[in-house]
């Protein structure tokens, strides 16, 4: 079962932090609220976006291994792409993808279809320009799919983020701030995006991102009211790999360790050896992660179908933070740049803006 890893803010200090083992939440709309605290309890989401307006999408399965969804207010096009006249979501809940942005512009996937509007224009010829053919059931993108977006993220004043399956992209950074800027010139200096899981971007928070690496380290800079649930998350964020799907990265599931050994005896902190074996068995230090990304490469080979985004600027740290839990829940599942644009993406009801009232729930079955 796909647990995407996920990052997600709203406004009033709502966010959603997602992994295959952990969850965190705080301050999601009533409906979302009372959903996590029903009986018997859901067993995991899989997709949680939050978007202007009181707009959120919410896929997840429940205790009997059934996966429904919820959504509130969703764009037109969007609720449009999901039914196509049907009564209950076509679409394939248990790989959908879906980012909100502001100004009612969405990207939506699922293994086998994709949907857009109101994409900032350099994400929207970026789009287009990989795109082979598209009907209403099926899209078929350029280089035998590897061209396919595998992950989209939209910020605040036209920012995005944008990886293919391939590992190409596209991206531009409004911000100013200085992680944003050093983030900037990591994407530029990376040869392509195959060590990136995703850039999570906060149409709320123009600042604010959270750069994950398919190893599972995370870069960061968010808002203090997350800093205790991000720094619960941050040591459970799994490595990630990306398939031939054109969907984002999926985690790598963790085999068990060993069962612990008998240790003889010892006096000490370290274990009796022979007068060559390193002297390194002692605790050491701990060590804090950066709050930059990694050292940026110098050498840089070309990278194919990118194109590059613009950003300057300066501003203040990310990465874990430490703090006191306070007013947010932390869950267990288990235990409970850019270019000139034009034309816009296929939707099932073409263009257009809107939002679909009332809270609408769906299912599949498993």
């Amino acid at each position: 079962m796909t647990v995407f890893v996920t990052f997600t803010m709203g406004a009033k200090e709502s966010y959603f932090f997602n992994t295959p083992t952990h969850w965190a939440r705080h301050n999601l709309p009533p409906d979302l609220e009372t959903l996590f605290t029903k009986q018997p309890p859901i067993r995991d989401v899989l997709e949680l976006a939050l978007g202007e307006n009181g707009a959120y999408f919410i896929s997840y399965r429940d205790h009997d291994g059934q996966i429904f969804c919820r959504h509130y207010n969703l764009p037109n096009p969007l609720t449009t792409y999901l039914y196509h006249s049907h009564p209950h979501v076509i679409r394939d809940l248990s790989t959908l993808s879906i980012s909100l942005g502001p100004y009612e512009s969405y990207y939506a996937h699922d293994k086998s279809s994709a949907s857009w509007a109101n994409l900032p224009p350099a994400l929207d010829k970026a789009i287009l320009g990989r795109l082979e053919s598209q009907d209403a059931w099926k899209t078929v993108w350029k280089e035998s799919g590897r061209e396919a977006p595998s992950f989209v993220s939209l910020g605040a004043d036209g920012s995005y983020f944008m990886r293919t399956v391939g590992g190409g992209g596209s991206w531009d950074l409004k911000s100013k701030e200085e992680g944003m800027a050093g983030t900037n010139k990591f994407l530029e200096n990376s040869k392509d995006f195959t060590g990136i899981a995703g850039l999570y971007l906060f149409s709320n928070y123009p600042n604010s991102y959270v750069l994950l690496l398919t190893n599972g380290k995370a870069f960061s800079n968010l808002p203090e009211h997350t800093w205790p649930d991000y720094n619960k998350m941050a040591p459970s964020l799994p490595n990630l790999t990306q398939t031939l799907t054109p969907i984002p990265p999926m985690p790598i599931p963790q085999q068990q360790p060993p069962p612990p050994q008998p240790q003889p005896h010892q006096t000490g902190c370290c274990p009796p050896s022979g007068p060559l074996a390193p002297h390194n068995c002692c605790p050491q230090t701990p060590q804090y992660a950066s709050p930059f990304p990694p050292p940026y490469s110098h050498h840089r080979p070309g990278m194919s179908g990118m194109s590059y985004g613009h950003a300057v600027g300066c501003g203040s740290h990310g990465a874990l933070y430490s703090g006191q839990t306070g007013g947010a829940t932390y869950s267990d599942p288990s235990m409970s740049g850019s270019g000139d644009g034009m034309g816009s993406g296929f939707s099932s009801s073409g263009g257009g803006s809107g939002g679909s009232g009332g809270t609408t729930n769906s299912s599949v079955t498993q």
